[in-house]
């Protein structure tokens, strides 16, 4: 319950292990941060986006901060407000090293792929992603969400927000299934966020699970969803090996289903490793994510 408390706003203001003044510093250090970006109009804030991004493509989508910062020409307050918004839409992969490091993620994506991997062509008379949220949402709430023992659930389709701005496009699952557990052995609640990216059969793909990956900066589970019809099975089944293989690397749950509104054809491949988000994070993403009815419902929860 006090887990779920910290969850809906009540985060503590510095970590045990940091002291007073190591957090005063730090709160200095991001407000300074902040300021530097002040009196910037939204234009002028994209601009130094746009430009970091195309520094950093020029270096091969990979670079240390120091070594991005110079290039740039731009103060360290400047650098890190800019690559901080970056980071915050889901465009970058931060890392360590002398300084540390950004990559980009599309550049983090761009593993080999699998020779048998190859683009399939879109054909507009073929069912659309669209199409596939509304049974799925009605399987994870008939279905799903008994079989995982949720004993609170809500299950919203999150993709359809048009053009509010929800931290980045690889930031936005298409689902999310939020709900409270109770194990008979254990004596607290747990709250799970569940993310669900869901592609046709025109569009799997390993991209889909380094999509899934970004989910996890607030999900506790995040999952990708494949239509693949009995049809398409054994054209698709060596392409669906490799991007379980990958997933199980990251953690990330693979689930492939014959018929979207069918329980019985959905076949979980790799089971999504639980991962404990930063409160903070997680309590973000339901304020921006997820609509008010869902929100009023979660704190219902709590109380």
């Amino acid at each position: 319950m006090r887990g779920l408390r910290i969850l809906c706003g009540v985060v503590a203001a510095s970590s045990n292990q940091a002291s007073a003044l190591e957090y005063a510093l730090a709160v200095q250090t991001g407000y300074e941060n902040r300021m530097s970006l002040d009196g910037k109009s939204d234009t002028e804030i994209a601009s130094l986006e746009e430009q970091l991004l195309l520094k950093l493509r020029e270096f091969g989508g990979f670079s240390g901060n120091v070594k991005l910062q110079r290039a740039l020409g731009w103060d360290e307050p400047q650098y890190w407000a800019v690559r901080n918004r970056i980071y915050d839409r889901g465009l970058l992969v931060l890392g360590r090293g002398r300084g540390g490091s950004v990559t980009l993620v599309e550049k983090a994506a761009a593993l080999p792929v699998n020779e048998q991997e190859v683009e399939q062509p879109v054909d507009t008379a073929q069912e659309t992603e669209i199409s596939l949220y509304a049974p799925i949402a009605e399987v994870l709430r008939q279905n799903w969400v008994k079989d995982y023992r949720l004993r609170q659930s809500w299950v919203e389709i999150t993709a359809l927000q048009g053009r509010r701005q929800t931290g980045g496009t690889w930031t936005r699952p298409d689902l999310i299934v939020a709900g409270v557990r109770i194990f008979p052995h254990l004596p607290n609640k747990y709250f799970d966020l569940f993310s669900f990216e869901v592609k046709p059969s025109w569009a799997v793909s390993v991209t889909a699970v380094y999509e899934a990956l970004a989910h996890r900066r607030a999900a506790t589970h995040a999952y990708v969803w494949f239509h693949v019809p009995d049809e398409k099975a054994t054209i698709l089944s060596e392409t669906v090996d490799v991007i379980a293989s990958e997933a199980k690397r990251f953690g990330i749950g693979v689930i492939i289903a014959a018929k979207a509104e069918d329980y019985e054809s959905w076949d979980v491949l790799v089971e999504a490793t639980r991962v404990e988000p930063d409160p903070e994070g997680m309590n973000d993403f339901i304020s921006v994510q997820l609509s008010a009815a869902a929100k009023d419902e979660i704190v219902a929860w709590v109380r």
